[in-house]
């Protein structure tokens, strides 16, 4: 529940606080009744506010904590981060609404639930030999990435490549500078817009796209129909060889064609 506990911390503070500041008070209150009540115990009443460990001391811590200045104090504030958590319709009221996020993240069968399931990922990720393990183990992927001249501290090293690209007019520096690439890839009609526009280039990819998706059945029919002619084609070869061989074996007079019949012959008159 660390979660929870995270989203009440600033209310759990503020419950503290005010709780201190009504302890003291109520010791206030007892130590006069009883100087009121007996005169001869006002010495030992102001020895005890004077003392380091008592109440004058725990109200000047709890007003140094709770100081403008201070992260409780900021907290505390008239329209403060502790307001503005605790405000109707504000981020508190919003996760513990009905049907809301905590509501859906806490309810039977819902993300916390499956996610502490037995078998459910944490188990996987916390079991013997499960990922966590893995990545702790020695030689494993934490061992390799933070070793000496490991992949981290070639990253971080001296004009490593984190520091190259957050350097003073480095590539982050030249990406968001004004008009630089980043601008200039999200300006109106710049090349991102024109990259999504409709009909543009990525429509175009994704047409492209679905095309060739239909051509794969026509490209499988056309390999097979390819498949059978070559077949054919093997068939048709391994025929004509017998044949020439055939003909080879003819008589020349029966390969020589008839002479041709003149004009005159067939009953054409030449003009």
């Amino acid at each position: 529940m660390k979660l929870v506990e995270t989203l009440t911390l600033p209310v759990r503070a503020g419950l503290a606080a005010a709780e201190i500041s009504l302890s003291i008070a109520e010791l206030t209150i007892t130590t006069v009744r009883v100087v009121i009540a007996n005169p001869s115990a006002a010495t030992v009443g102001a020895a005890s506010l004077a003392n380091p460990r008592g109440p004058l001391q725990m109200i000047q811590q709890l007003s140094s904590l709770t100081a403008d200045d201070r992260p409780i104090g900021q907290a505390l504030a008239a329209g403060g981060p502790l307001d503005r958590l605790l405000a109707p319709g504000g981020p508190v009221d919003k996760l513990t609404a009905p049907d809301g996020t905590l509501e859906r993240l806490l309810a039977p069968g819902g993300p916390l639930e499956r996610v502490l399931a037995p078998g459910g990922p944490l188990d996987r990720v916390l079991a013997e030999d499960g990922a966590l393990e893995r990545l702790l183990a020695p030689g494993g992927l934490l061992d390799r990435m933070t070793a000496e001249d490991g992949p981290l501290e070639r990253l971080t090293a001296q004009d490593g490549a984190v520091e190259r690209l957050t350097a003073k007019n480095g590539v982050i520096d030249r990406a968001l500078a004004e008009n630089g690439i980043l601008e200039t890839l999200l300006a109106e009609n710049g090349a991102f817009e024109r990259l999504i526009a409709e009909g543009g280039p990525l429509d175009q990819i994704v047409a492209l796209s679905d095309t060739l998706t239909s051509l794969a059945p026509n490209l499988e029919r056309m390999s097979a129909s390819i498949e059978i002619l070559q077949d054919t084609v093997e068939v048709l070869s391994a025929a004509v060889g017998p044949l020439g061989e055939l003909a080879g074996k003819l008589p020349n007079r029966w390969l020589k064609g008839k002479p041709e019949r003149p004009i005159s012959d067939v009953g054409i008159e030449p003009t």
